[in-house]
């Protein structure tokens, strides 16, 4: 009975927090765009697992192109699924449902306990997501907003520990009146061996047994804070099991100039920066490029470029997105051969039509120049254009690059004559500032670390 009321519990809180639902062969997609790198607010439900891994996962990359993740979680576990997922990039992780049913082996101290609003906890939130490897500011942000929206979503209350007046430990109950379940147990890593979070939630239990017929938490299957539930009276009555591809570090990678933002795209800013290239890039007449790409434009094709494997040491490929005022209107690649002994990468870009004679070129190109230059360790930074393209060889001599030489290329079967150039990290000095971010887990993967 216990298991069937908190199932219901957590689907209708679940709806009732997602932003949008959209409804698949298989499952229900809970998503809030809002908060598109929260894994816990964007994801694919399933109650019970009748379909294959593989078209479990072509469900979740169809509802969740907002995304860099992809998760499926079968509501009400099964086995049989998890060597298929792993194949398909998918991790594992079983969640058990812990239900209280006796009194806790002992009681501790509560003293330090009290009720807090939100908004107290959000400095401890944001500490303790920040000590995290892939903690910063904008995930802190994105999971703070889970939390009201989960708030308007449900009745919840708020518990902290204090020590010396701070936040030392935290943990929330989520409650329709008759089933609560407590959530979101913390505590600080400087304020850990205190037995804190022990204390947090036998004074959240204790508040709400006297109110609630169930009580409920979840924990890791493989975690230790189960231990500590068990002896606070609860026993494992369900499980969930969460199958995550998690994105790779380039998703993490920002560089922020006065005007634009570069970064890897998702799947669906990837549809709307075809609509861009569609939209026109440069006159019908004229072919800018070496693979005269444009001539043929095909969304999927489009798309599954960009999402082609895209870091290897000794041959790597940034396709980086550029965004302006929110939206994408074109792209800026860094690419590399052999990064570790060369010291010198190569650049391409381009812009739709409608923001072309703005600066813009200059600015996203200096953007990727100091990430090569100033963060990567490269010597040389190459660059190409064809010799009727004036644009793009004024971006080059701008930033001080020099020609090394010509070549012909044919893209439409009419040799063209191409000019290559070349700047020295000596040479460079970006016109604009740029803010780089999401680097350090990026060096070993280039052959800069």
């Amino acid at each position: 009975m216990a298991v069937a009321r908190i199932r219901a519990f957590r689907r209708t809180l679940a709806h009732a927090a997602a932003e949008r639902t959209v409804e698949t062969a298989h499952g229900t997609a809970l998503l809030s765009g809002s908060i598109p790198a929260v894994y816990d607010a964007n994801y694919l439900s399933v109650e019970t697992a009748l379909a294959p891994a593989g078209e479990l996962a072509a469900e979740a990359d169809a509802t969740l192109e907002d995304c860099f993740h992809r998760r499926v979680v079968v509501e009400q576990g099964g086995a049989g699924l998890a060597g298929d997922f792993a194949d398909l990039g998918y991790a594992l992780s079983t969640h058990l449902v812990l239900a209280h049913a006796r009194p806790p082996d002992r009681r501790v101290d509560t003293s330090m306990v009290r009720e807090v609003e939100l908004d107290q906890l959000e400095p401890a939130r944001t500490e303790g997501m920040l000590a995290q490897p892939w903690g910063d500011a904008e995930l802190a942000r994105q999971l703070d907003e889970l939390k009201r929206l989960i708030a308007a979503a449900t009745p919840t209350r708020y518990y902290a520990a204090f020590v010396d007046g701070e936040v030392a430990a935290y943990c929330e109950v989520r409650s329709d009146g008759r089933v609560a379940q407590i959530e979101d147990v913390e505590a600080l890593e400087r304020f850990r061996g205190r037995g804190l979070g022990r204390a947090v939630v036998q004074h959240a239990l204790e508040r709400s047994l006297r109110r609630h017929e169930v009580v409920f938490l979840e924990a890791l299957a493989d975690d230790w804070p189960r231990e500590l539930y068990r002896k606070l009276g609860f026993d494992a009555v369900d499980r969930r099991d969460f199958y995550t591809r998690f994105p790779h570090p380039l998703t993490r990678l920002r560089l922020r100039t006065p005007r634009l933002e570069l970064r890897l795209p998702t799947v669906a800013e990837l549809r709307a920066l075809f609509r861009v290239a569609e939209a026109g890039i440069h006159d019908p007449t004229e072919m800018p490029f070496g693979v005269p790409w444009t001539d043929h434009l095909d969304e999927e094709e489009f798309v599954l470029f960009h999402l082609r494997k895209p870091l290897a040491v000794d041959d790597w490929s940034m396709e980086l997105a550029v965004f302006l005022d929110g939206r994408p209107v074109g792209v800026q690649s860094l690419n590399a051969k052999n990064f570790g002994r060369e010291r010198a990468a190569s650049t391409g870009s381009w812009l739709g039509r409608a923001w072309q004679g703005k600066g813009l070129g200059t600015e996203m190109r200096a953007a990727v120049l100091t990430l090569a230059f100033e963060e990567l360790g490269a010597g040389r930074a190459r660059s190409a254009a064809m010799q009727r393209n004036a644009q793009s060889l004024g971006v080059s001599r701008k930033l001080g690059y020099v020609e090394t030489g010509t070549e012909l290329v044919s893209p439409r079967g009419v040799p063209v004559e191409h000019v290559n150039l070349e700047l020295s990290a000596d040479r460079f000095r970006s016109p604009v500032p740029v803010e780089i971010s999401g680097v350090a887990d990026l060096l070993p993967l280039l052959g800069a670390g």
